[in-house]
């Protein structure tokens, strides 16, 4: 049987949420942006596209809001669900549900409920989970975001060398890859090869992207 049909609040604009609400969209789900949160009251799911600078501000000011199962998906990889602990208190549904590849996302739910509805989402838009506990989300975040640069510039140093023509060149899977989250990522990197490698690879990054901001961060990070 088929799940009914939400209406969806996106508030925030990070390219996880766009991703998330893309792709409930396209199950069939009415997304709309949300500009005030005294509006929630008509909307049966929410997603928190913010970043993880922001992501305590914006559920506190989310909480006055929300009503009794609201479910509430917010999208950024290195932050767990006990963010959301204040929404859940009220009787909200709440998971961390973040893409981190193509198809495939990084699920934390804090209960039964919570796992069945993410369970239903994700099978509507043929996906893959990769169950996390809170603590296990910034070490993976670091190790994704990692990844995720190293293929960048892979694919970036095979067009330059002509091992392949741009018309070749394959589709970055991270669209969601903002600089703010890589930044934010490093904090769960404690090995000390990896922090290394991390602030090198996004220092090049920074210079192949034309991304200042997180050239500019991994110079300050090198320099300490």
């Amino acid at each position: 049987m088929r799940p009914p049909r939400m209406r969806v609040a996106l508030f925030g604009r990070s390219l996880a949420g766009f991703t998330l609400a893309n792709a409930m969209e396209s199950a069939g789900h009415e997304v709309q942006m949300l500009s005030d949160p005294a509006e929630l009251s008509s909307f049966e799911t929410l997603i928190i596209a913010v970043g993880d600078s922001r992501l305590e501000a914006t559920v506190e000011l989310l909480e006055p809001h929300v009503h009794r199962g609201l479910i509430v998906f917010h999208t950024c990889l290195s932050r767990g669900v006990q963010v959301l602990d204040p929404l859940e208190t009220r009787g909200c549904v709440v998971a961390a549900l973040a893409p981190f590849a193509h198809m495939r996302w990084a699920v934390t739910t804090l209960d039964e409920l919570g796992e069945t509805v993410v369970e239903l989402n994700i099978a509507e838009f043929r996906a893959e989970t990769v169950a996390l506990s809170d603590a296990e989300r910034a070490p993976f975040a670091a190790r994704a975001y990692y990844a995720e640069m190293l293929r960048r510039l892979h694919i970036s140093a095979a067009v330059d060398a002509h091992f392949l023509s741009p018309s070749e060149e394959p589709p970055l899977v991270g669209e969601d890859m903002d600089t703010e989250e890589i930044i934010a990522a490093y904090r769960g990197a404690t090995d000390p090869g990896l922090r290394r490698s991390y602030v090198e690879v996004a220092r090049r990054l920074g210079e192949v992207d034309g991304r200042e901001e997180l050239e500019m961060w991994a110079l300050q990070e090198e320099s300490r």
